[in-house]
């Protein structure tokens, strides 16, 4: 059972090219990482806490803040995101910098966007990545990846739901309890189990003259929904290390599910989670740990 309060981790910080990714770590510190985990777009990684932290008992697990999100101080320039591609390139550089030659490398998985940058970083350097867990990560339709390609496409993502309501996001709030507040009112987070949210908040949430403000600004989550010109499902038959694929059954963002996965790789196994939305790993984390554990003690 998930419980209210998770184990916050540790925070941790590794130097980039262009700025430091932050992160938590549970487990032993002097351990190299046995998973390494990447969060949705918007959200963070202590968002993931009441997921992630049971898994110290037996492994080192860190969890990552993506460039523009958290507490990561890597550059976020909204005119200049064109693709998901940019967190893969982290990623690799992540994993070079925490995997010695020789050493045993780490699962990747993640949540959404967060799974994307995984795979696509998995392609890059298998070598460093002992294998894959994505949860429902976006694969779009192909025609609609090919048409986000064209200037026109491109508009119409810029244009859409999702974009334009992240960019309306409320940023300033008196208090982090004021932004728990009005967050349970929500629709989105209405399902979610204890401790995510307060989780969101805590590592979401940056300190602010009026109180405090969003760590992942809405101009940078609504760039990220409108930039999606890299190709998951190229990815996705180039892969060389194992993968496992958890998909939601409600509004899920693997286009076509199950099959679509059967007919372009169907060495991959998938499994969708009955009721769950794209939102399963707040919903159901006692389901999604299980993968995790399986996985782990396989590889």
């Amino acid at each position: 059972m998930t419980t209210t309060l998770a184990d916050p981790g540790d925070r941790l910080s590794i130097a980039l090219p262009d700025g430091a990714m932050s992160g938590l770590r549970w487990g032993p510190a002097r351990m190299l990482p046995d998973l390494v985990f990447l969060h949705a777009n918007g959200f963070n990684a202590a968002t993931y806490a009441p997921l992630l932290a049971p898994l110290a008992t037996g492994h080192a697990v860190v969890a990552l803040d993506m460039r523009g999100h958290g507490w990561s101080t890597l550059p976020a320039e909204p005119a200049r995101m064109t693709n998901w591609n940019a967190y893969a390139d982290d990623l690799v550089a992540v994993l070079d910098r925490i995997v010695p030659a020789g050493g045993r490398p780490p699962l990747l998985a993640g949540h959404s966007m967060g799974a994307v940058a995984a795979l696509l970083a998995a392609v890059r350097r298998p070598g460093r990545v002992r294998g894959l867990v994505l949860l429902d990560p976006v694969m779009m339709h192909p025609w609609l990846w090919l048409f986000a390609r064209t200037p026109w496409g491109a508009a119409r993502l810029r244009g859409s739901d999702l974009a334009v309501g992240a960019a309306k996001r409320r940023a300033v709030f008196p208090a982090r309890e004021d932004a728990i507040a009005t967050y349970r009112t929500r629709k989105t987070f209405a399902s979610w189990q204890p401790g995510f949210l307060e989780g969101y908040v805590a590592g979401g949430f940056v300190d602010d003259p009026e109180g405090v403000r969003l760590a992942c600004a809405p101009a940078w989550e609504a760039a990220n929904f409108a930039s999606q010109t890299q190709n998951p499902w190229g990815a996705l038959k180039r892969v060389r290390v194992p993968v496992k694929i958890l998909a939601g059954s409600i509004r899920s963002t693997v286009y076509g599910g199950a099959d679509r996965i059967a007919r372009v790789a169907p060495h991959i196994p998938v499994e969708t989670l009955a009721d769950g939305s794209h939102f399963f790993p707040m919903e159901r984390p006692d389901r999604v740990r299980d993968v995790l554990r399986e996985t782990l003690a396989q590889s």
